[in-house]
């Protein structure tokens, strides 16, 4: 992860930090083929530092190692054999994602080759590159490397690989199971950006009401109401905590309050007179600004156009865009 996080990386990261969470997560969405190899093995959630320390805005969401029995080794001679799974979440349509996990892998291969030193029968651990999308948007970016690469190229100098792709969006609510942890990570990350209808809106909060009576899944709750009050219209904010009051969950509509008011005063703080909406636009924008310029300067045109959007699905593909942005006009070009 970057630096800076966008309220679905916080989401992400909240929900399937955990090992246990993270194993349910892999073996959910993971084919049968993999998963029914992952299911006994151990489960390390990897720290960001396995990540390139010097580019810091290139940096894995979720890296999990599996430990497999030494006896599944190939070459190792029956040393332990570790599986990585990489995910790297996504809530818009990326085109260079194959290159972004590419990076990534090339990265913790290196590392692991360093500590094994010059060790002639050495191998490295496979990884499994994992694209876990959660948009409203048609996914149309590659998704084999070799697509990146202008026609014509020699095939034998070209990397050709695909990761596995899976879209939230299109698994039904009721095929997602497991424990409270999972079920509400990956609900909650499904509706996101998706438009909030009442089917939803009433499984997410009777999920946030079970999970205010379990210590392991509170915090996960708290952060789920703050981050939909953050990215939700007004009406979904007012549709959720009615769910919750026709529910009884009051523990639920009081958090959803406030949140909301908090996001509201902070609305007004800044001179905002559009509430909660208006101060995701302008926080949005600012934050926009100060990367861009950071990292290739604006003129006060392009400032401008940046002030003038107002539309926050295009500030926050924008901001996505920043991480892997070659150019500002990479940046620009999503709003």
């Amino acid at each position: 992860m970057s630096d800076t996080n966008t309220p679905y990386d916080t989401l992400f990261r909240a929900a399937f930090v955990d090992p246990q969470t993270a194993r349910e997560l892999t073996l959910f969405l993971l084919p049968e083929a993999h998963s029914r190899r992952l299911a006994g093995a151990r489960v390390t959630v990897e720290p960001e530092s396995l990540v390139d320390q010097q580019a810091r805005t290139h940096r894995t969401d979720l890296l999990l190692q599996f430990d497999l029995d030494g006896s599944t080794a190939t070459g190792n001679g029956g040393s332990t054999v570790y599986v990585y799974v990489l995910y790297e979440h996504k809530s818009y349509p990326h085109r260079w994602v194959t290159l972004q996990l590419l990076r990534y892998m090339t990265v913790i291969w290196q590392r692991l080759a360093d500590e094994r030193g010059e060790d002639r029968h050495a191998l490295l651990p496979p990884i499994l590159p994992v694209v876990l999308y959660h948009g409203k948007e048609k996914w149309d970016a590659p998704l084999q490397f070799a697509e990146l690469i202008v026609e014509g190229a020699d095939s034998r100098h070209v990397p050709h690989y695909r990761p596995i792709f899976l879209n939230l969006t299109k698994i039904p609510d009721d095929r997602i199971t497991g424990s409270l942890r999972a079920m509400l990570g990956l609900l909650a990350l499904k509706h996101a950006r998706l438009d909030l209808e009442e089917p939803a809106a009433q499984m997410l909060t009777e999920l946030l009401h079970l999970a205010h009576a379990d210590p392991a899944a509170r915090h996960l709750a708290r952060v789920v109401e703050y981050i939909y009050v953050t990215v939700k219209s007004e009406d979904e904010v007012d549709a959720l905590m009615a769910a919750a009051s026709r529910l009884g969950y009051h523990e639920v509509e009081g958090d959803y309050m406030t949140f909301a008011q908090v996001m509201l005063e902070k609305g007004r703080n800044e001179g905002l007179e559009q509430g909660l909406e208006q101060g995701s636009l302008q926080r949005s924008r600012e934050v926009l600004i100060r990367l861009v310029d950071r990292k290739f300067g604006l003129t006060d045109a392009e400032r401008e156009r940046i002030v003038a959007c107002e539309d926050q699905s295009a500030l926050d593909a924008a901001l996505d865009e920043i991480l892997d942005a070659g150019s500002k006009a990479q940046v620009l070009a999503r709003l």
